[in-house]
């Protein structure tokens, strides 16, 4: 029963880059922290006035999104080499422009519903628009939106502009300025705010990719001697920025993200670096597998939580009139995450998949040619995906 909701059997089962799983997992828990933070800021006397709570949720606002961009950046270049450019942008609609109106339209849909019945969102039909135009204005959703389109402009430079990865970063740094200036004065820039800011963190993945996927560099990924040299890094870094951003309240936590972005940068780098190094040692000791389940099921969760996570708060606070702040946030966070993933799994099973994704695994299982006709990077393809 417990496998059936969450086809943890086969996923742990699998050798595809276990870390990778790690590290998602690892991810998807931050934001989902966030927003069930976030939705219960005015219950009660309000979850800002739990600092402890407070300052795990600010301590990853650093590297949380920049991650996700810095892992899909990492296997940018095996997909690539191994779908080519038609099949690669095809499979991007398929698992995230797709997810992105579905589940954005649902969310809007329902959000006008029930306005004013325990929903935080003013909702309005042009917010349909948003989707595509201006994200940022739909809670989770521009994530989505910024994906996709990094995906897209990077796919293009790589195959028919010849980019290295090198190439690549110098545009990222580019996009990454121009990203800073439109914020400090002001100039929205709607969808193009979020492509221009993570552009540079999905360059930072790709060139990445010869270390991380090469299992030569396994061994001082997952060592304690490269813990003792990052840990200390990552726990100064992080917690400077903490600081920084609970001294504006202003900005709403994201102060170094709106005002420090030199900070910022360097933020994610290292907090990036030290989740990566963790997600390997965490491989290596085979422990915690669990988020290798949460893991696989990232982009399900993400579409899904917030509504989720609102239902739940609803019916805790509206009908069963709970207002401790620590029980509902620890009680609804992991909700999140596990209510998603049951959904995922018997949506499949009921032959429903394509409520979350257009993606045929059965097809992407069959064997396919690497596509080298305009590709001419080096690309270390890991051994498992060798057959695929």
């Amino acid at each position: 029963m417990i496998n059936s909701l969450f086809n943890a059997e086969k996923i742990l089962g699998r050798s595809r880059n276990p870390w990778m799983d790690y590290a998602k997992g690892i991810c998807i828990l931050m934001p989902v922290y966030r927003h069930t933070f976030e939705g219960i800021a005015n219950v009660g006397v309000g979850s800002y006035s739990y600092p402890g709570i407070r300052i795990v949720d600010v301590f990853t606002m650093g590297f949380r999104m920049p991650l996700f961009f810095m892992i899909a950046g990492a296997f940018f270049a095996v997909t690539l080499f191994k779908k080519g450019i038609g099949d690669f942008l095809n499979a991007k609609f398929k698992t995230v422009m797709y997810p992105l109106l579905l589940w954005g339209g649902l969310q809007i849909t329902l959000q006008m519903l029930f306005a004013g019945v325990g929903v935080n969102a003013n909702r309005t039909p042009f917010d349909y628009l948003n989707l595509i135009l201006d994200p940022r204005k739909l809670e989770q959703f521009w994530y989505l939106n910024a994906l996709f389109f990094v995906s897209l402009i990077y796919a293009l430079t790589t195959w028919y502009a010849k980019f290295t990865s090198k190439h690549q970063l110098v545009l990222g740094v580019v996009l990454y300025c121009i990203a800073t200036y439109c914020h400090k004065q002001n100039i929205h820039i709607g969808f193009l705010s979020g492509v221009t800011f993570y552009y540079l963190f999905f360059a930072v993945g790709d060139a990445l990719h010869n270390i991380v996927l090469d299992e030569k560099h396994h061994k001082w990924l997952s060592s304690f001697k490269t813990t003792f040299i990052i840990l200390p890094i990552f726990a100064a870094v992080e917690w400077y920025c903490t600081k920084l951003n609970l001294a504006h309240p202003e900005e709403f936590d994201f102060y170094v993200q709106h005002q420090r972005q030199d900070i910022f940068f360097f933020s994610a780098i290292i907090g990036g670096l030290f989740m990566i190094h963790l997600s390997f040692m965490l491989q290596r000791f085979n422990v915690l597998r669990w988020l290798r389940v949460v893991g696989y099921h990232a982009l399900y969760i993400y579409v899904a939580h917030l509504m989720v996570t609102a239902g739940l708060r609803i019916v805790f606070v509206r009908y069963l009139h709970i207002e401790s702040i620590p029980l509902l946030q620890f009680t609804i966070w992991p909700l999140g995450v596990i209510i998603p993933m049951i959904m995922f799994n018997v949506s499949k099973k009921l032959g429903f998949v394509w409520i979350f994704t257009l993606k045929d695994e059965d097809a992407a299982k069959k064997k396919s040619q690497a596509s080298t006709q305009y590709f001419t990077r080096e690309v270390v393809v890991p051994k498992e995906n060798l057959n695929k």
